[in-house]
């Protein structure tokens, strides 16, 4: 039995910059296979920039009997190609695709993609090795056959033309888990230039005890909050600064500051251990606030860059989105983010269904009042399984089939209370060149001692510089 995970091309997020982010899940799920003795690689087609007939001729010369690929939404149209391609470079391989889209769409990715043999849903850590050990131990690998498959908990697949759907597993004990397998990925093709080049991912957690309307990650990962081991985070970390070189790391947990005592024995653990890094998280605003006596500990152990979800005008438009989030709690943690030097990004959710020409005005004026560093303004995006998905398409508020390819929070999918499709775009553009056009911010920025504001803000200025030339963000 070998395993074939596979990271195909994908269409950059243009407003992140030169991004290419190692596919952590992956290297997660490698792991737990040679923890099981199952002999695996990974393809890594986007880091590498091969094209996708460069990627069927790796496909063909590796001649797996399985084939795994995450799937996020917007990424929906390439990995559809990527099956396609994956079936004719190896049509004796079982296709499974995972990842919080299928997750949530498992029925329709069978009826949709035909060359899927199987969707994992949920975590696919366990999932994967039983997958894998159920296909070894079997002679017939057609998976409308083998028997074996429906003791696997947690997939979809098909059978005498209908869906089965077995049980999902527990939760993980993620404390279990083996250490991701970096050694089989490109390393050194990982790079972020905004935040300071070379850079890695890291999960310290997995899932989040709040349960905002707009979010698909709780739900895809069920049980809650649930950490890893500090001492595994600091380990990784060695790792990945000292053996590969990786400076600066973005962790990639849904909330990261949950818990005091987990944070204080990460940083705690980094300076024990003399680790020369430079590290970026998101987390609440009043976690923040909550446990400001750790900011300093922070800083000294390299924290650079928080992201915060502002998310809407005012507390009404936040509680819509059970956000339970007071603006005045806001604007203490920006403070607080500002008196310790490190840089905040500040996420607004624009387009929600409330909007109106007011409330971007509202929108633009907190940002300021704020004074967050970097602020984004993102499409009100309905990911599958999600509660805000669920009551746009009762209300029939998006076009369906979806669209899955402009599910990026950069596309408006549907129109406000108050506001067209083209006025919530246009409003958009007003927003960011109000906000980074702003003389006293722009001069702050560009001059900033930090050097994160400046690249940062470069960035930025770049991005709606191009998107003005192509007439993209018109002015109002």
């Amino acid at each position: 039995m070998r395993v074939l995970l596979v990271e195909p091309p994908k269409i950059p997020w243009e407003m992140m910059g030169d991004v290419a982010a190692l596919p952590l899940g992956l290297a997660q799920l490698a792991a737990c296979l040679e923890a099981a003795d199952i002999p695996v690689e990974i393809l890594d087609a986007n880091a590498l920039g091969i094209s996708w007939d460069r990627m069927e001729a790796a496909i063909t010369q590796a001649s797996p009997d399985l084939i795994g690929i995450t799937v996020y939404t917007p990424q929906v149209p390439e990995v559809s190609h990527a099956v396609r391609i994956a079936r004719r470079a190896a049509p004796q391989a079982v296709i499974v695709l995972g990842g919080p889209h299928v997750t949530f769409t498992a029925e329709e990715t069978l009826q949709t993609m035909p060359q899927v043999d199987v969707v994992a849903r949920g975590e696919g850590d366990q999932i994967l090795v039983d997958l894998a050990r159920a296909l070894a131990a079997s002679d017939v690998r057609e998976p409308q056959s083998n028997d074996g498959l429906e003791r696997v908990p947690g997939i979809s697949f098909r059978r005498d033309g209908q869906i089965v759907e077995t049980p999902a597993p527990p939760p993980l004990d993620v404390t279990t888990l083996p250490m991701p397998a970096f050694h089989l990925l490109p390393m050194d093709h990982y790079r972020w230039p905004e935040l300071g080049g070379t850079f890695a991912t890291v999960l310290a957690s997995r899932g989040c005890p709040f349960k905002c309307t707009f979010c698909s990650e709780w739900p895809f990962w069920r049980g809650g909050w649930r950490p890893h081991d500090p001492e595994m985070v600091v380990e990784q970390l060695d790792v990945l600064v000292n053996q590969y070189g990786r400076r600066n790391i973005w962790f990639g947990d849904d909330c990261f500051n949950v818990d005091h005592d987990h944070m204080a024995a990460i940083c705690e653990g980094i300076l024990r251990r003399g680790i020369d890094v430079h590290w970026y998280y998101q987390g609440r605003a009043d976690l923040l606030v909550k446990y400001k006596d750790l900011l300093p500990l922070m800083r000294r152990a390299g924290n650079r860059m928080v992201q915060i979800g502002i998310e809407a005008a005012n507390d009404g438009q936040r509680d819509e989105l059970n956000k339970q989030l007071r603006t005045e709690t806001i604007k203490e943690a920006v403070r607080l983010l500002r008196q310790h030097d490190i840089v905040c990004q500040g996420m607004m959710i624009v387009g929600l269904p409330t909007d109106s020409p007011r409330t971007f005005e509202q929108k633009v004026r907190l940002i300021k009042r704020l004074d967050v560093d970097f602020p984004i303004f993102t499409m009100y995006t309905l990911f599958p399984g999600t509660q805000a998905y669920e009551e746009a398409v009762a209300k029939g508020w998006i076009e369906l089939p979806a669209d899955y390819a402009r599910y990026d929070m950069g596309h408006v999918l549907m129109p406000t209370q108050h506001m067209t499709r083209r006025q919530v775009w246009n409003y958009t553009g007003w927003a960011f060149t109000s906000v980074y056009f702003d003389p006293i911010r722009l001069v702050r920025g560009l001059f900033s001692r930090n050097d994160w504001r400046r690249r940062m803000r470069r960035r930025m200025l770049a991005y709606i510089g191009k998107q003005i030339v192509r007439g993209l963000v018109p002015w109002i």
